[in-house]
This record gives C-alpha cells, sequence and structure tokens, in this order.
C-alpha cells in the first residue's frame, strides 16, 4: 500500500491540538504591564488575514513527522512547531511575503526567521540561507537550503517573543464542522 505523503491523523490531532491557540507565557516583566498570562487564548478574528494564508514551505504537501506540542511552561518540554518530511538538500520556500528577521544558527543549527506581519513570523531550521536581516521575500521565494542534522525541516511560527503557535493553522485554517445531513 502506498503511503501517504500527507498524514491525515497527524494532522488532524496538531489543528485539534490548536483550536485555541495554546501560548507559552509572557516572562514576568510583560506579565506585570498587562501582558498576556500563562494559558491566554487569542481569538481567531485577531488572526484574520493570517489563517490560512500561508503556503507549504515546501512547496507541497509532505508527511508531518511531529506534531505541535505547546510547552506547558515558559521553558517546559514541547515541540514548537512541526517537523516536515523533507530529505537535506531540499529547497526551503517562504511560506508567505514577508522580512527576514533572523538567520543565524539556534541550538547550533542554521536558521531564517521570516516576519509576515505585525503578527506573525516563521521558523524554518535547520535551513543554511544566503538571505541577510532585512531583506524582502515574497511568498514561495526561496530562502534556503534544508541541511542534515534534524528529522527534516521544523517549521515554527511565533506571535511576538514568547507565543508559538501550530504553523499548519496558518496554512490549513481551522477546522470547520459541518452538520450532519
Amino acid at each position: 500500500m502506498k503511503k501517504n505523503l500527507y498524514s491525515f491523523g497527524a494532522l488532524l490531532a496538531a489543528l485539534a491540538a490548536t483550536l485555541l491557540l495554546a501560548f507559552s507565557p509572557a516572562p514576568p516583566a510583560l506579565a506585570s504591564t498587562g501582558g498576556q498570562g500563562f494559558g491566554q487564548t487569542v481569538n481567531l478574528a485577531q488572526l484574520a488575514g493570517e489563517i490560512g494564508y500561508y503556503q507549504w514551505p515546501s512547496r507541497h504537501r509532505v508527511e508531518i513527522l511531529r506534531a505541535f506540542d505547546p510547552p506547558s511552561s515558559p521553558w517546559g518540554s514541547g515541540h514548537r512547531g512541526v517537523d516536515l518530511a523533507m530529505p537535506a538538500g531540499s529547497e526551503v520556500f517562504s511560506a508567505r511575503a514577508g522580512t527576514v528577521f533572523f538567520v543565524g544558527t539556534i541550538a547550533g543549527k542554521p536558521s531564517i526567521s521570516i516576519k509576515h506581519s505585525e503578527l506573525i513570523r516563521t521558523t524554518y531550521t535547520p535551513v543554511k540561507s544566503e538571505l541577510t536581516v532585512g531583506a524582502a521575500v515574497t511568498t514561495g521565494q526561496k530562502i534556503g537550503t534544508l541541511e542534515a542534522g534534524h528529522p527534516g525541516l521544523h517549521f515554527g511560527a511565533k506571535i511576538d517573543d514568547y507565543h508559538y503557535l501550530n504553523p499548519l493553522l496558518l496554512i490549513l485554517g481551522p477546522i470547520r464542522l459541518l452538520p450532519d445531513s
């Protein structure tokens, strides 16, 4: 039996985990000035124009190797993105137009982050890029090449510096259940 390129079960689990957009807490300095606290949820209306308007960083759907699993505390364990089945040497593409926010290493792995709006930025690891901070990118533009050393592409999304969200929500949008007729 041919293996699906896209794991519906993993997708469903990942999207179900983000229906309420679980976020990590803001640091104490922000919390005391009215910042969002731990377990804060964001109304999907606040993300209008973001949800469902991004593309796969592989230009096509790929198998999800590891789902999004938000941390239970600011520095707790979890998985702050999704791992996508892509072999080393694959080209990686910007999920949406934006500006290069960061190019460098994170935990010893090459990474690039793109700021797409005032709310959202995405990160791609381990990706070697020739782009520089401040460079404009278009939707679907090649931003780098996937390096070895990680099981596929780690694709993450953040709102500000402290709140993670499932990047699949940006690509696929929220789950809409239809009534049984």
